[in-house]
């Protein structure tokens, strides 16, 4: 048998893994217009989990709470600290985040890259969250233990009457001895939580309009030029 047929054949058998192979998502609920999913990651005890919900405001605008910092602990649950550590472009900065933790469950901190990615075309904007190795984080004096963001998504999508639709995603393993059934428990709440916040967050009257979302999407999109955030 030539290598093409031993291909064809692995192919036919299921010998060769593709993208349709991956676990279908689970639904677990719809209630107050946010859908919630689960879904079993091969290889991995941590499962991924998802929600969705549609939100009355301009994409920009839903854009700014996510990329303000200094605003995440307005929102983001138990979070304790946030900052930046560095920032490399207007689109791309790695954070530093400390989630605390009811005793006698030691707090988890984590050190991500963000990174922000425009469709003009799509009029959508996603921002792109995962582990990374940073030398400028602070140094854990107190124990907490140091969680890994597998991977995490802000899906953006402008509707045609002014609403956005974001799909929130993500797998985060917090470390440490907790078991990972309980891990895969608490964390179901997370995409409702995170949504529900988003949406308090939006009604603040000072959440203004992210200028580099708003140009980026224009018709005649604007260079944002400053990497100050």
């Amino acid at each position: 048998m030539n290598r093409r047929l031993a291909l064809v054949a692995l192919l036919v058998l299921g010998g060769v893994s593709t993208a349709e192979d991956k676990p279908a998502w689970e639904q677990l609920s719809d209630e107050d217009g946010i859908k919630v999913w689960r879904r079993e990651v091969e290889g991995s005890p941590v499962v991924a989990v998802k929600g969705e919900a549609t939100i009355a405001t301009p994409i920009a605008k839903l854009a700014s709470v996510l990329h303000d910092t200094s605003r995440a602990k307005e929102w983001v649950c138990s979070l304790g600290e946030a900052r930046v550590l560095k920032v490399v472009s207007p689109t791309v900065w790695i954070e530093y985040n400390r989630l605390e933790a009811p005793w006698p469950v030691s707090d988890r901190d984590f050190v991500f890259r963000t990174e922000i990615k425009l469709d003009k075309k799509q009029k959508s904007v996603t921002f792109e969250l995962k582990s990374v190795e940073e030398p400028s984080c602070p140094p854990n004096e107190d124990k907490a233990v140091r969680g890994e963001l597998v991977a995490s998504t802000y899906q953006l999508q402008a509707l045609e009457d002014g609403r956005t639709r974001v799909t929130v995603e993500i797998q985060v393993d917090p470390k440490g001895s907790l078991p990972k059934w309980l891990v895969n428990w608490a964390q179901k709440g997370w995409p409702r939580a995170t949504l529900e916040n988003i949406r308090d967050q939006i009604a603040k009257p000072d959440v203004q309009e992210l200028a580099l979302v708003k140009d980026g999407l224009a018709e005649t999109a604007v260079v944002t030029t400053s990497v100050t955030k």
